[in-house]
């Protein structure tokens, strides 16, 4: 997986030897296997650490597990814990979208107080097809069935290419330790209905499907691109801007 993971960051164009990583690490299986790839490929990173205080005392040992494989490594550690029930409320969202929008408020805080170039994300294969999935239910355009992206402003994700399965075997041949958070076999969540109810019956209809559905969004994120180009060309020819304001001709 190591030369998978540095040929699609060089293909992909994600980031230079030069630049500085901030990787988000939650001590789930995922993101120490991305801890582990960054510590071989011996790229220049911090890792930053969210404590959302919803599973009690589960969370906190996460945040602890976290920061001793970090003293290991020798590198610097942000970390941080939200209130993530409060802040839902206050601002009428689900806990997913709180925990989102916490966690990514924080990351670009520590990034630009750091100077960090880049935020890493340990989204992988199976994220990419939950989330086209969740974005086809909830009714969307070519851009949403193109699902996550592997460079996003400021946000990269080097580990889209790899499925859980690869994951949990490199995992497992490189003896690397991680937290089990059992909220991720409850269905009540939609992205766990999809991984547990909804993907494996797509699997039986067709082995490969995971590898099909890729693919289509590869080609679904190339018309993206041309559609966007063509109205980006067609925009500039009919409008004209003056600071905020937009005219038509």
């Amino acid at each position: 997986m190591l030369g998978k993971f540095l040929e699609n960051i060089n293909q992909k164009n994600l980031l230079e030897p030069r630049q500085k990583v901030l990787l988000a690490v939650s001590g789930g299986i995922d993101s120490m296997v991305l801890l582990h790839l960054f510590e071989k490929s011996e790229f220049n990173y911090g890792v930053v650490h969210c404590n959302f205080q919803l599973r009690g005392s589960d969370s906190d040992k996460d945040e602890e597990f976290v920061r001793q494989q970090i003293l290991m490594h020798g590198v610097p550690f942000f970390s941080t814990r939200f209130d993530t029930e409060d802040y839902a409320k206050m601002n009428g969202i689900s806990i997913e979208m709180a925990a989102r929008e916490l966690r990514y408020n924080y990351f670009e805080k520590v990034r630009v107080e750091n100077n960090y170039d880049f935020i890493a994300t340990a989204h992988h294969q199976d994220d990419l097809l939950e989330t086209f999935f969740l974005n086809l239910s909830r009714k969307t355009g070519i851009r949403g069935l193109t699902g996550i992206k592997e460079k996003s402003g400021n946000v990269i994700r080097p580990l889209l290419f790899a499925s859980r399965k690869g994951i949990e075997d490199y995992a497992r041949s490189n003896f690397i330790g991680f937290r089990e958070d059992h909220t991720n076999s409850e269905v009540i969540y939609q992205r766990n209905f999809i991984r547990h109810r909804i993907l494996p019956v797509f699997l039986e209809l067709n082995p490969a499907f995971k590898a099909n559905l890729s693919e289509t969004i590869e080609n679904l994120r190339e018309v993206e691109d041309v559609f966007s180009f063509f109205m980006q060309k067609e925009k500039s020819r009919i409008t004209s801007q003056a600071g905020d304001e937009v005219s038509v001709s």
